[in-house]
């Protein structure tokens, strides 16, 4: 965490980002070549006034700017499969092969969207895929909470301010790790052709079909258009080198 203050008033960045500003970085990575871009990235994040960021010292509104930055998750963010917020132990779901229709309904939904309607349903995405801890036998073998898209919508409003948005995205990639392996485990050329969504559902159809073979089951599954990723990715990078 870092503290900072400016006009005797104390500001604090957290150590990681929430979808929330996550989703409000995103909204301005066109202006990640503007003159004013670390002044404004510090408002969005710490609500401290634009005017009295611009009046105040280059070298410090850099440095809070890129620390600020270094928060981004990157393909390389390690998934975590379990995490605890006020108290509630919330977990990943188990089994790709295991989602029900409307589980699969509703990321189909929201993770086919164009990359600027999807960030506004993040915390939703998160809240569908991560799902209160019901029973364990172990750190990493445990059974979720039933599917219910009211409690999902609940949770989702707790996620987008006080989820830290690296378990969202890590889970991104993890998914589209599993795609590309299915892919291989498949090997039909024609699915590795499509994108990363229509591969996922059409292995996802397959593996139904398939599961009552177990010579030929597979343990994981996967999920999402990669829009998104790759624009963060794209405009983040080169700020973060260039600083």
């Amino acid at each position: 965490m870092v503290k900072f203050k400016i006009d005797e008033i104390e500001y604090q960045i957290g150590d990681y980002l929430t979808i929330d500003q996550y989703a409000k970085i995103f909204n301005i990575k066109d202006l990640f070549t503007d003159e004013y871009f670390a002044a404004k990235l510090i408002n969005i994040i710490c609500g401290t006034p634009l005017q009295t960021l611009l009046e105040s010292e280059y070298n410090s509104i850099q440095y809070l700017a890129s620390y600020i930055l270094s928060l981004l998750p990157t393909q390389n963010t390690e998934f975590v499969d379990r995490f605890e917020i006020d108290g509630v132990q919330y977990g990943f779901f188990p089994n790709w092969k295991d989602l029900t229709f409307a589980e699969f309904a509703d990321m189909d939904t929201i993770a086919t969207k164009k990359a600027e309607e999807l960030l506004p349903m993040l915390h939703m995405l998160a809240a569908i895929m991560y799902r209160p801890i019901v029973s364990e036998k172990s750190r990493h073998d445990f059974k979720i909470e039933d599917y219910n898209y009211d409690k999902m919508m609940e949770r989702a409003n707790l996620f987008k301010n006080k989820l830290d948005v690296k378990y969202v995205i890590s889970a991104q990639f993890f998914f589209i790790k599993y795609a590309k392996t299915y892919s291989n485990y498949f090997q039909v050329s024609s699915i590795k052709n499509l994108s990363i969504w229509k591969q996922i559902k059409l292995i996802w159809t397959m593996s139904r079909m398939i599961y009552r073979h177990p010579s030929k089951r597979t343990s994981d599954g996967s999920l999402y258009s990669i829009e998104l990723l790759k624009t963060i990715l794209q405009s983040t990078e080169p700020s973060l080198k260039k600083r």
